[in-house]
């Protein structure tokens, strides 16, 4: 399409040269150009048709699939003023020498940029492909000026894309190791842009482009808020890394480079803007054991407990994040409750469940006294930490609170698209903004992370913590109660706080999300239910409330560790041997055969499970003799023969409990599980050899059976079992050597009566 705007090319060029080479060579020239040609370009209009037609085909060839992802159409941006003042602009950089250019980029610069169609008309006229030849000039002032501009023209993936086929990463590589420290941070902090995109971040870790950021944070730490321009360098040097340390060849390449360490000593500077990447960097790596093990050794933990209390809404969301990733080791969890690091997280919480904690105080106000919410309830304030070893003193805070007031909104945020990678998840997400539930979300996996250790849930019963995760359970967001699931289940062993659940209405709720799809969830709560029903009251409130039909149901859930995790819930709920439970699991159509199909399962968590919910419903005879037509003695004897000692002791508890008649033990000894089991007298594990012995004692009750056992050498090691402290295997055991001993004496009784009754005919019949 013609423009009727006069054409702004240098006389006597030849308009036709728009490919990407002719724009690079002419981009050399424009730094040998005169300024006068800048004032004669704005009369010669006869070309401009020509030009503007050709600038457009060029850019529309290296679109190619990007060009969809802008949502204004090209022909509308063309309609719109800023996208004549960037063509504008962009012609002054063709035309003019290094004046005329630093002129043309400050002019950029104040384009707005950020828009959509200002990147769209930077990408069509050609002007990403003259600001990366400016970038190959040794002028530092244009250096500096095309940087500007491309840190402000790389917020969409599509201008990323384009500077990235162009050749803009081994450009901006080059001026990392500028001389110029001003250079080096910009060319950072478009490079932190450019690798959101996962091809060229891939590309700046097989090009080694990785020690050369870590580099930049070689300066000393305490220089960084006095020196603007090196704090800036050493900023734009953390985001790219945090943009590179989304994949694992990244975090890799940081370790080795030594950028753990010097992203350690940065957590102790008091500027948001640099802490933000920082935090972000050591949040990516620690999803690696071998970095989690470093942090925990460097005792980084306590310095991002600190960073808790910063006023920024996101360096608080990655530095708990941060903590939880890092709270699956012991010794970190140890550590945080050692040192108050846990009491910080648990004022945290109450933060922000605030409005969740005042809904079940209103409710019932009883349970809210009993528990000690009322206390903590936002008129009665929130408890400060007794221990101060990760609490940062009152001039450290002041002095976070005066440097957020001096960056003034500063951009924080991540580079965009580091949404997900194949590896790992890209903890800060795209905005500067943090969601309502992402602090909350982040404080729960924390806290579940070090509920895990059995001793720290008295420190939590001792916060009051339980009482509002209670409260969370009427959580909308999906993560959140998948966090807080977990940490009620681990919180659940502990019998107070499984009441505490309780009367809190939390075993009806977590029953109620029995019905939701996500797995995760699904397989918190199913172990949250599983803790609960070890209580006897928890346990009739989910039998009255149908829990154990809905448990039962997620036998056929597609997910292995969700159909395992049931399983085991619905092996504590049958721990309670009676008429009724027996009945119950009877009532349920089709529920038995459902769980005897899952013994061809191909996941050994679930064949444990399976075995041991069998041997709970084989106390019943009614029930063991359905499970016996649907082919349970067959499936269990095929499973005797795998060598997998995590298996072994819930399917000898299985055989044992399924031959309680001399006729399912002939079935066992048909189906060939008398052998296999002998074999597992061989380990030293108790675990296994209780089992066995039991299971071997009820086989050995049928003759048949005695003989596989003699003939599988069991009689030495039953004879070694009886040296065994348990008395229960030693029982079993002598039991058993009973049974086979008594089967020898009757053969050998019938060998004598036999020979007894030959002799008399053989001794008449040699006297005649």
């Amino acid at each position: 399409m013609a423009s009727r705007r006069p054409s702004l090319a240098v006389p006597g060029r030849d308009s036709n040269q728009s490919s990407v080479d002719g724009r690079r060579r002419s981009s050399v020239r424009l730094s040998q150009g005169q300024v006068e040609e800048l004032k004669s370009a704005e009369e010669d209009g006869a070309q401009d048709g020509d030009d503007d037609q050709e600038d457009d085909e060029d850019s529309d060839e290296g679109e190619e699939e990007e060009e969809d992802l802008y949502q204004m159409d090209p022909q509308t941006a063309e309609t719109s003023p800023d996208y004549w003042q960037i063509h504008k602009m962009v012609k002054y950089l063709k035309a003019g020498n290094a004046t005329c250019t630093a002129v043309a980029l400050v002019g950029l610069k104040d384009c707005g940029l950020h828009q959509e169609v200002c990147q769209l008309a930077l990408k069509m006229v050609g002007g990403l492909e003259v600001l990366l030849n400016i970038l190959r000039t040794n002028n530092l002032r244009c250096n500096i000026g095309a940087l500007q501009v491309l840190e402000s023209a790389c917020g969409h993936v599509t201008t990323r894309a384009t500077v990235y086929k162009l050749g803009g990463l081994q450009v901006l590589q080059g001026l990392v190791g500028h001389n110029s420290v001003e250079v080096k941070g910009l060319a950072a902090s478009v490079l932190a842009q450019v690798c959101a995109l996962s091809t060229a971040r891939s590309a700046l870790i097989r090009d080694d482009g990785i020690p050369k950021l870590v580099s930049l944070l070689c300066g000393d730490p305490n220089t960084l808020c006095n020196d603007s321009e090196m704090g800036a360098a050493v900023e734009g040097a953390a985001r790219a890394l945090w943009a590179c340390s989304v994949s694992r060849a990244g975090r890799n390449a940081l370790l080795r480079a030594g950028g753990l360490e010097l992203m350690g000593r940065l957590l102790c500077i008091q500027k948001t803007s640099l802490l933000i990447p920082v935090v972000g960097v050591i949040h990516q790596c620690l999803t690696e054991t071998a970095f989690r093990e470093r942090v925990e050794q460097a005792g980084y933990t306590s310095s991002l407990v600190k960073l808790l209390h910063s006023p920024s809404k996101q360096l608080q969301v990655l530095a708990t994040k941060a903590i939880a990733r890092c709270s699956v080791l012991e010794t970190t969890s140890n550590r945080l409750v050692k040192e108050g690091g846990l009491e910080v997280l648990v004022n945290l919480l109450k933060q922000e469940a605030e409005p969740f904690t005042r809904a079940i105080i209103e409710r019932d106000p009883a349970f809210a006294r009993d528990t000690g919410l009322i206390n903590d309830a936002p008129g009665g304030g929130v408890n400060v930490s007794r221990k101060a070893s990760m609490m940062p003193d009152a001039g450290a805070a002041s002095q976070v609170q005066e440097q957020v007031s001096k960056d003034n909104g500063e951009n924080g945020e991540p580079p965009e698209g580091q949404d997900q990678d194949e590896d790992t998840d890209a903890g800060g997400g795209e905005g500067t903004t943090v969601g309502d539930s992402e602090l909350l979300e982040a404080v729960s996996e924390a806290i579940w992370h070090v509920s895990m250790v059995p001793e720290h849930v008295t420190a939590l019963k001792d916060l009051t913590t339980v009482p509002i995760l209670v409260a969370l359970l009427h959580h909308d967001d999906e993560k959140v109660l998948t966090n807080v699931v977990g940490a009620l289940g681990e919180a659940s062993c502990d019998q107070e706080c499984c009441m505490i659940l309780l009367r809190g209405g939390g075993v009806t709720t977590l029953i109620q999300l029995l019905r939701r799809t996500s797995d995760k969830l699904l397989l918190n709560v199913t172990r949250a239910l599983g803790s609960c029903a070890a209580d006897n009251d928890a346990l009739d409130a989910l039998l009255q409330q149908d829990g154990l039909r809905l448990l039962w149901s997620h036998l056929k859930n597609p997910n292995c560790r969700v159909q395992a995790s049931a399983a085991n819930a619905i092996c504590t709920c049958l721990q309670r041997e009676t008429e009724e439970l027996a009945e119950v699991v009877r009532s349920l159509v089709g529920g038995i055969e459902l769980l005897v199909s899952l013994l061809e399962s191909d996941s050994e968590a679930v064949l444990s499970a399976v075995c041991a919910a069998i041997a709970k419903i084989a106390q019943d005879p009614q029930n063991l003799a359905i499970m016996t037509d649907y082919g349970a003695v067959t499936s269990l004897s095929k499973l005797a023969v795998r060598e997998n000692d995590s298996l072994r002791p819930y399917l000898a508890e299985a055989i044992a409990a399924c031959c309680v008649s001399r006729e399912t033990g002939l079935l066992f000894g048909q189906a060939g599980a008398v052998a296999p089991l002998v074999q597992y007298l061989e380990t030293d594990d108790s675990k296994i050899r209780r089992p066995t012995c039991r299971a071997l004692h009820r086989l050995s009750l049928e003759p048949e059976n005695c003989v596989t056992l003699h003939q599988s050498g069991a009689v030495p090691l039953l004879l070694e079992m009886l040296g065994s402290e348990d008395e229960v295997v030693q029982e079993a055991a002598a039991d058993c050597l009973r049974n086979i001993r008594l089967l020898a004496l009757q053969r050998c009784k019938m060998q004598t009566t036999r020979s007894a009754r030959s002799t008399p005919r053989g001794n008449h019949s040699s006297r005649r």
